[in-house]
Formats: structure tokens, sequence, C-alpha cells
């Protein structure tokens, strides 16, 4: 596969929640596959279009008859698939990730990823915006958002809790259940922590298609208390994220909740574990994969202590069991940033 191009798009391009696809009448209307193909290629074509749309990453499909033959509406009849199957991939490129992938469909699918990243962004701008206000911040000490390219280049960063003046440290280890101090966490003051993002911001400048993301960057930690933010000209470059590593360090640390099979640990939810530990890589300024263990370690046993994540809270629908956190669960932007504010420990006040 050396020979064959690089996949159209990004590996972490997911429009699992686009329920709508672009339809280019003209082009679809004027295309060789309209003039030139069958109604039962072109047919399963448009149905192989649609499949791609909702495949991750977006507009590429597996390059395997078996799959192609069920997505394309055949079922497990390969060979009425293999007599359409010339015409109904009239288009597409074979790239190196073992893919097949449409160049019309690929152009639609980064066009929608930017129109996503770019409302997340100005999600993150307008919570900075009111943090400020709300704590009469302005100029040096303003909390400041990245532009919309420095903003993804920096893997998007989401929902990281704020400095607030005159932060002190947190009530004492005696008061159950705290936040572990290596596991920021949010002040709890009026209002803060609603919406994602951070900074002020001029959203009218016109973005470029994007679809890779990199590290999180952060100011240095207060010597009273760690925390999150997205400023820094110079983010540091994270050590890779050990996935197998973190799997057994879940396993250890929550024994009695649900595994993950190493080999089915792929696609967006080892993304999603990708993104955490470059956030708090950078955040916290490890050195090492050692440092970024421990310090999962540390979540790890915070998540524990939280009798809902744990399945120790009956729910209020009696036939349903128990929720039991994962840490496909866990590593979704929404949910991790939940976690670390301390949203699923307040049972225990």
């Amino acid at each position: 596969m050396t020979d064959r191009p690089a996949p159209l798009v990004a590996q972490e391009v997911d429009l699992r929640d686009f329920a709508f696809m672009p339809l280019d009448v003209v082009r679809l209307r004027d295309s060789d596959l309209a003039a030139l193909e069958t109604p039962e290629a072109c047919w399963a074509a448009v149905l192989l279009w649609c499949a791609a749309w909702h495949q991750v990453p977006a507009a590429s499909v597996p390059d395997d008859d078996r799959v192609l033959a069920n997505l394309a509406g055949f079922g497990r009849v390969v060979k009425e698939w293999q007599r359409v199957r010339d015409g109904a991939l009239r288009g597409w490129v074979a790239c190196s990730d073992g893919r097949l992938y449409h160049p019309v469909v690929a152009e639609k699918a980064r066009e929608a990823w930017t129109s996503k990243l770019l409302q997340r962004w100005k999600t993150e701008a307008s919570r900075v915006k009111k943090h400020n206000q709300r704590h009469d911040l302005t100029g040096r000490d303003a909390v400041q958002m990245p532009d919309f390219e420095v903003w993804v280049s920096l893997g998007c960063p989401q929902g990281q809790p704020l400095p607030v003046p005159g932060d002190k440290q947190p009530a004492s280890p005696g008061t159950p259940p705290q936040c572990p101090q290596d596991v920021p966490r949010e002040t709890r003051s009026k209002g803060q922590g609603e919406g994602q993002g951070q900074g002020q911001l001029e959203p009218n400048t016109t973005p470029t298609p994007v679809g890779v993301g990199g590290p999180a960057s952060s100011t240095p930690p207060t010597a009273d208390r760690p925390e999150l933010t997205l400023v820094g000209n110079q983010p540091l470059t994270p050590p890779d994220c050990p996935h197998l590593a973190i799997l057994a360090l879940w396993a250890e640390v929550l024994p009695a909740m649900p595994h993950h099979e190493p080999e089915q640990w792929k696609g967006a939810r080892a993304d999603h574990l990708r993104t955490r530990w470059r956030e708090s890589a950078v955040a916290k300024r490890w050195t090492s994969q050692a440092d970024g263990l421990t310090y999962f370690r540390r979540l790890f046993a915070y998540v524990a202590s939280s009798r809902f994540l744990t399945g120790r809270v009956p729910p209020r629908d009696k036939d349903r069991p128990p929720f039991n956190v994962t840490l496909a669960w866990l590593v979704r932007p929404n949910n991790w940033a939940e976690v670390i504010e301390g949203k699923y420990h307040q049972d225990a006040a």
C-alpha cells in the first residue's frame, strides 16, 4: 500500500452526529456515473456515499467486498454486489490506510468538519468572554483565546477550568470526596463552567478547512493549584499516548468496572483518549509517559471514589441497571470535564 496516496480525510474526522449529507445536484446529474452506469450501480453508489458519511474517517469505506456488499444494499450476497462493483465504485480512491475514499464526499466531509470545529471554537470563546466579564478581567489579566487556526493546532481543547483571581487551595483531605490536586478541577464560583471554551475573540475571520489536531497548550501551573488554560505560543510536545498501558491501569484501579479489549480499542474511542492525554500532558507539563500514567492512576482512583460512576447508586428507573463507567465514556470531552469538575461526586455531600 506504500504506492497509494494518503487518506483524503484526517483520521479524527467523525460526522456520525451529522444526520444530513450535502448532495451536489449538478455534479451528480452531469457525472460519468449518471451518464454511463446502470441504475443498479448508481443506486449502490449513492448508498455507499451515505454509508461513508457516517464511517470514521468520514468519506471512507473498508476495501472489503463483504462489507461493501452489505453497505451497498446487497446484504451477504457478495456475487450480486460484484456485478455492479466497478460502476458503483467509480471515482473512489484506494488510499494508504487500506480504505476507499470518494473525493467529492471527502470534500464535503472536510467542510462539515471545519464547520463543526468552528462552532466548538465559538462556544469556547463565548464561555471565556463571559468568564472575563464576570470577574472583571481585562488586558493582560484576561484569559486569552487563540484564533481558530491556532486553537485547532493545539488539539481543539474544550471545557478546561478557567483561573479565577484569588483562588485558594481546595478543602482539606478530610472533606470527602475531593478531586485530587493532580486532577485539575474548576472553582465553584457562580456560573463558572457553563458552556465550553475560553478566550475573547472576533469571530469574523474565515477559517481554512482543517481536520488534523495537535496537543493543547496551557499556562504553567500556579504554586497554589494547577490550572488548565489555553494560552501559550510554544506548546510542549507531549509523549506518545500509551493506550495499552492505560487500559491495563484502568483494569488495575477499577477492576469491577467494564474493561475494553485491546484489539477493539481503536477508532473514536482511541482518538478521544489520545486527545485527553495530549491536553493533560501539556497542561501538566509531562516529560515522560511515566508522569502521565501517574496522573491517570490518580484520576482513575478519583473516579473509583464516585458512588454513581461505580454503580453504587440505584437508578431512578428500577428496570434499568446502575450506571457503570467505562474508559470510552470517560474520555469523551464533556464527560471528562464533568468528572474533573466533580459533578459525579456530589452524591457524597
